[in-house]
């Protein structure tokens, strides 16, 4: 309870708080009425009605607001004369536990605070008013007999604190419960306002006559008491538990003022006022249990009814909608029973007759009529149980199938009448369509067969089935396609059945499938579950289409090459026109501007227009080596071999790259030896690959690192050898290739290395970036621009001088391009790699 108590705190703030703080009001307010008003003998009330206050507040509220009643319990105590705090505290603690108490048994038989069930009413009767009410009676006679050190009136102190306590639950309680919300005028029905007025007035002079009224008829010799008993009974008939509440109520309260004044039937035979109030408490509490008890009783009378006449609704819908009627014959009194629903299967309106088999059979179809009759007469004097179809003619003249089906035991024929026209019709359209189904069948161009779902066992096939394996129907049926050596590759018939156990269908799925004659077709199968009896199988649709895509490799493969020589030509065409025009004139502009800076003695320009023309010119080769490319690929290229110093390459090399780098503000660091000495190689082609190597750098690269590095390496023996090996392996021989000289013996290397700090490439890029006409992708196409040939050109011309290239990338973190060549490069290498061309 703590926890909860805790909960509540947290989970409500104010809100909770303030439902705590009126509910203590309350309860402090009621107990404050009872003392003013109810006090009709020494410390003796004949109801306590802060104890009823106390029960509901809990029950509509919740548990966890305890509080609220101890708060109020102890505010009340402590307003009692001659209280203290430990009193009141303990007093307090006992009216809180005794509501606890009530409302947590209530709540564990499911309580409803509508009181229209008899559980409800035993519930709050035993459970609250009789059982939880000992909690706060024992606990506050002892107090008070401790208090007052006299134990001899526990007994009395006990018995009146408990019937206080227990009378306030039964009259507050309910009458809380029942009224917290307003019941709706019943504005289609004055009737029941006019006759709830009427025992209103009824009730409240039958009460006041009986109980407080100081005429001699009060105390005439008739059991007058008795006589609100009547209006108790007719509350709990017709107008249930709220009114019922509300009628216990105001007779409770007529009889306390009754003899509050010295009037009422409970002071006739009784010498004392505790005597009357204990009269008054006897009869208070018999006729609230009496009307509490006739109400739900009453209640739950009317749910069974409601509940009945739902469960009748029910069924005529069910029979409505499963047009299906019943009719029950007494075999003694031959009187007919039957369902509206047998009306209209009839064609009629329910009720237009009166039921009888000789109506009945009026409906029959004169050629089923004998059979319906014998049926009828088979049942009613052999009890012979009868399920027959036969037809209806209707009113209209249209005609309906019913199926009938008759139990007989000694007293009764029971029988239902369904129509089944729709399912006759629908059977006969399944038979139809099963006929055409075998039709389209066996007559299909396309292979059809069916095999059961457990074992894969053929249970039938068409011919064109038979004819694309060149089985015949009597070797193929009973047998499985693993008997029949069809499949081609053994993992196609475990995927297939995966795929329809997953799916329950198979769609288009191109499969290999070996004939009778051992050759290998392509089929595309598709498959749907089917049911056959009460076997499960598979029908499976086929299409031999070997021949389509044969011929569809052929175009596919026609179409690409046509694609790839037109890219070509377009592509060979762009470079001659738009390129070559504006380079000649750049390089013809700087000649002149060369000469004329001369004549002006204008030195300082001339070193910048040398550049700008050894730069064309350069670019005018490389274009020339584009156009050449085809050239390349059918190795017609010459290769013009030279010895030249690497610096000078280097530094010649850099002074171009020099401006790109600075474009995009990355760093280019050279780093060369001086005493890196000379290079026997083609220098165009060197020139050209290191320029695309280190322009893609500085393309790829913005705000970083370009690292251009080149070393000697002398190779030793053991790399010789390890080289010649890959060398023959990768050349598909298997042996080292003796071929070169280049390649077959040991010599100096000079390896150029351009590292970036740029984009990178991820593996799947990198696998593929010196295939011809591609980049890393489309985007970087479109961002960077190129022709996509630049570092297929660069392995082409490494390889022909000789040596290679390798490339290393990740994503975003930059690319290292390798280029290895040899340091010499005679006339045998020049030869052999033109041969191997």
């Amino acid at each position: 309870m703590q926890t909860k108590f805790l909960n509540a705190i947290k989970g409500h703030s104010w809100r909770y708080f303030l439902a705590v703080g009126a509910i203590a009001l309350i309860y402090y307010a009621a107990s404050q009425f009872a003392i003013a008003t109810l006090t009709l003998s020494t410390e003796i009330y004949p109801m306590w009605p802060a104890a009823g206050v106390a029960q509901v507040a809990l029950l509509l509220f919740g548990r966890q607001l305890w509080p609220g009643i101890a708060i109020g319990g102890f505010l009340f105590s402590m307003s009692v004369p001659s209280a203290n705090i430990g009193a009141a505290l303990i007093s307090a603690g006992a009216r809180t536990l005794q509501a606890w108490t009530g409302t947590y048994l209530l709540q564990r038989i499911n309580f409803s605070a509508g009181l229209d069930r008899l559980k409800d009413v035993l519930g709050i009767v035993g459970l609250a008013a009789l059982g939880s009410t000992l909690i706060n009676s024992t606990i506050g006679s002892i107090v008070v007999c401790l208090s007052l050190s006299d134990w001899s009136n526990f007994g009395t102190i006990w018995g009146s604190w408990w019937v206080g306590d227990a009378l306030g639950i039964l009259l507050v309680a309910p009458l809380l419960l029942t009224w917290q919300k307003l019941p709706k005028l019943p504005t289609h029905h004055p009737q029941k306002m006019v006759e709830r007025g009427i025992w209103l007035l009824l009730l409240l002079a039958v009460g006041w006559l009986v109980f407080c009224s100081r005429t001699r008829a009060a105390y005439a010799r008739y059991p007058l008491e008795y006589l609100p008993f009547p209006l108790v009974v007719w509350a709990a008939f017709r107008f249930g538990q709220r009114y019922t509440a509300l009628s216990n109520f105001i007779l409770c309260g007529f009889a306390i003022w009754g003899i509050a004044r010295g009037s009422g039937p409970f002071l006739k035979h009784s010498s004392s006022i505790p005597q009357a109030l204990l009269s008054l408490q006897a009869f208070i509490a018999v006729i609230a249990v009496t009307g509490l008890v006739l109400a739900a009783t009453v209640a739950e009378r009317h749910q069974a009814e409601a509940s009945l006449r739902a469960s009748e609704a029910s069924l005529a819908n069910a029979q409505r909608i499963a047009q299906l009627g019943n009719w029950d014959l007494d075999r003694n009194t031959q009187q007919l029973r039957w369902s509206e629903e047998i009306y209209r299967i009839l064609g009629q309106q329910p009720g237009t007759f009166q039921p009888s088999l000789e109506a009945f059979l009026q409906y029959v179809h004169p050629e089923d009529r004998e059979l319906v009759k014998t049926s009828i007469e088979a049942a009613l004097f052999q009890q012979q149980p009868y399920i027959i179809d036969y037809r209806l003619v209707l009113p209209d003249g249209s005609q309906r199938t019913v199926c009938e089906q008759a139990a007989v035991n000694s007293l009764y024929i029971t029988s239902t009448v369904q129509d089944i026209t729709d399912r006759k019709r629908a059977e006969a359209a399944l038979r139809a369509s099963e006929e055409r189904f075998s039709k389209a069948f066996h007559a299909s161009p396309v292979g059809i067969s069916i095999c059961t779902l457990t074992d894969a066992r053929f249970l039938d096939a068409n011919d064109s089935f038979l004819r694309s394996l060149g089985w015949l129907r009597h070797e193929f049926i009973g047998r499985t396609p693993s008997d029949l050596g069809m499949w081609v590759n053994s993992e196609d018939g475990r995927r297939l059945a995966q795929m329809l156990e997953a799916q329950n269908s198979i769609g288009n799925q191109e499969i290999k499938i070996r004939t009778k004659a051992g050759e290998v077709r392509d089929w595309l199968l598709s498959g749907e579950l089917i049911d056959l009896g009460s076997t499960q199988c598979v029908l499976i649709m086929t299409s031999d289409i070997t021949e389509r895509l044969r011929s569809e490799e052929f175009r596919r493969a026609a179409l690409t090459a046509e694609a790839a020589n037109r890219s070509k030509s377009i592509f060979l065409a762009n470079m001659s026109h738009e390129l070559r025009t504006p380079l000649n004139a750049i390089i013809g502009y700087s000649e002149l501007l060369q000469e004329d800076a001369r004549e002006l003695g204008a030195e300082e320009f001339i070193d910048d227009l040398q550049k700008i023309n050894t730069a064309g010119q350069h670019l005018l080769a490389l274009i020339k080596d584009i156009l050449d490319f085809s050239k390349i690929e059918a190795g017609r290229i010459d290769l013009h071999v030279e010895t030249f110093t690497i610096l000078n390459l280097v530094e010649e090399v850099v002074a171009t790259i020099a401006p790109m780098a600075d474009k995009n503000s990355n760093i280019l660091e050279i780093q060369c030896p001086e005493d890196i000495g000379s290079i026997q190689t083609d220098l165009t082609k060197l020139r050209q690959s290191l320029l695309n190597l280190l322009s893609n750098a500085s393309k790829f690269t913005c705000s970083g690192t370009i690292t251009f590095t080149v070393t000697r390496w002398a190779e030793t023996p053991a790399e010789t050898a390890k080289r010649r090996k890959q060398l023959g392996a990768s050349r598909g021989g298997g042996q080292a290739d003796n071929s070169s000289s280049a390649w077959s013996s040991s010599q100096d290397w000079i390896v150029f290395t351009v590292k970036d700090t740029g984009i990178g490439m991820s593996p799947e890029q990198l696998a593929r970036i010196f295939d011809p006409f591609t980049q890393a992708d489309s985007s970087t196409t479109k961002k960077y621009g190129g022709t996509g040939l630049g570092l297929t050109i660069t392995k082409k011309f490494c390889e022909m001088m000789g040596g290679d290239i390798t490339a290393f990338s990740e994503l975003e973190k930059g690319s290292t391009f390798t280029i290895w060549l040899p340091a010499i490069l005679n006339e045998t290498s020049i030869f052999t790699e033109k041969s191997e061309k």
